[in-house]
Formats: structure tokens, sequence, C-alpha cells
């Protein structure tokens, strides 16, 4: 069957879709997560997207999903099953499929789908060994050695979510926009919480880069990829690639491999 492929990768905060003709990434969205939203009204925004770029729930050959909220897997299958041809194929990511690396961690069955995917396009699309910042409701560097095997991660709040906290906690703090901010020495409350905010996330991130590199080697590639990664990226000269899209490219990758194994 010939036609589109659907990514779509869920997360805590967002849902960021993709269509793909070929390795070619022709269309990318984002959503809110909302376990509380029905299959039906995703029908509605995912056709409405589509329609956008001249496709229909029709054209798609194949949905391939990672997913950290367990309980949008199921509407997403109800998704595909009720509004996608009957010949369009969905594809899970699991740690247990070909994922064409090896999760060296303790319990490789505990491995998120977005991490695995993440580590795939790493390992094919760039080079190994490599460090992958995914910079979204957590911020996780995922380390991936020279012979392909995903060996952990370190985990550290996201922007957001520590901010959020932050803002909750302190009464006489009012919620900011996160902007990049003009000096580190801040003037007033705004300036001073956005030096915080992002020069304090810069250094965490050149700080656990030089720690994961002492253990994985110096020469290790880092990638940024997630929603947030643009804020720091722009601040520091640790990062080597920026991919905003590496979890989906991630998603065909997986797509490609387990869809022949299936058909076999």
């Amino acid at each position: 069957m010939s036609g589109p492929l659907l990514a779509v990768d869920i997360g805590n905060t967002n849902i960021k879709l993709g269509t793909f003709d070929g390795d070619q990434l022709t269309a990318n969205w984002r959503l809110e997560t909302d376990a509380v939203r029905m299959p039906d009204e995703y029908a509605v925004l995912l056709d409405w997207l589509l329609r956008r770029r001249d496709l229909t729930f029709a054209d798609i050959r194949g949905v391939s999903l990672s997913s950290t909220v367990p309980a949008m897997v199921p509407v997403f299958r109800e998704l595909v099953k009720n509004y996608l041809p009957p010949s369009s194929q969905l594809i899970e990511v699991k740690a247990s499929g070909n994922t064409g690396i090896t999760i060296a961690i303790d319990n490789p069955g505990e491995m998120g789908a977005d991490r695995v995917v993440d580590a795939l396009a790493a390992s094919e699309l760039y080079r190994l060994p490599a460090i992958i910042i995914d910079f979204g409701t957590a911020t996780t560097f995922d380390a991936v050695d020279a012979d392909g095997r995903l060996l952990g991660m370190s985990l550290a709040p996201g922007l957001r979510t520590a901010m959020d906290g932050l803002f909750q906690r302190a009464a006489r703090l009012s919620r900011i926009e996160l902007a990049p901010p003009h000096e580190v020495i801040g003037r007033n409350t705004v300036s001073a919480l956005r030096s915080g905010w992002v020069y304090g996330y810069v250094g965490l991130v050149e700080g656990l880069v030089s720690r994961i590199k002492a253990e994985l080697g110096p020469d290790a590639l880092v990638i940024a990829t997630g929603g947030l990664a643009e804020y720091v990226v722009s601040e520091t000269r640790v990062v080597d690639v920026h991919d905003p899209t590496l979890t989906l490219k991630g998603l065909r990758l997986y797509y490609e491999r387990n869809v022949q194994c299936q058909s076999l």
C-alpha cells in the first residue's frame, strides 16, 4: 500500500504528529495531551490537520505510535480502527520490538518508547556514541555507546515543570513567559527569573554532558531535541546537533523495521 506514514509521539504534555513520504517529513504538528478527550475528538482534530495538507484518513498507509501516557494508547488504537483504512497498519513502539539498538539497562522493559526511537534515529541518521537531550516535560539525557547500546540516562525536571513548581510554592512570584534573558544579573523579578530559568538549565546541561562524556567518551555527539530545546541550545556550545523532529524520524525508522518483520 502506498501513501504517507503517520508518526505519533504521545508525551505527558504534547502529542507530536508528522507525515512521511518515504523518508521525507512532509508535515508536523503538536496537540495538547488530554486523556479525557475521546477518540472521535482527536479524529476531528487530526482530520482538520490532514486536510490542510490535502490529505485524508483514506490516504494513510500506516501509523507508528509511541507513548509515555498509557491511558492514551487505547484512544489512538480506537481512532486508527474507526477512521483509517483496514489496510493501514498500526505499529506500537515497544522495547521488545526490532529496535535497531541494544537496550542495556537493568530492566529493558522500563525504557520509554520515545527514548527507544530517539536512540534509533541517532544511530541511523547521525553517529555514535551519542548523548541525546530531549527537552520536554522532563529533560532526559540518553547515553548510546559506539556499539549501539542504550546504556541508560539522566533525568531532570523539564524547564516548565521546574518553574511550575516554583510558581506554585512562591506566593509572591507571578508566572512569566519563557523567553531568552538579556543578562545574568537580573535587576527586576522578571529578568531574575528568566536568568535563573534559562542559564540555570544551560549550567545543568553543560554539567551533565561533561559528566556523561567522562563515562561515555569525549567524542560523543550531543543531539538536542524536544519542544523547549531552542531556549538552551542558543546559549551553549556543547550541543552539536539540534533536531526538533528527531523522535518523529525515529518513529519512521522503527515502523519500517517492524512492519517488515510482521509482514514476513
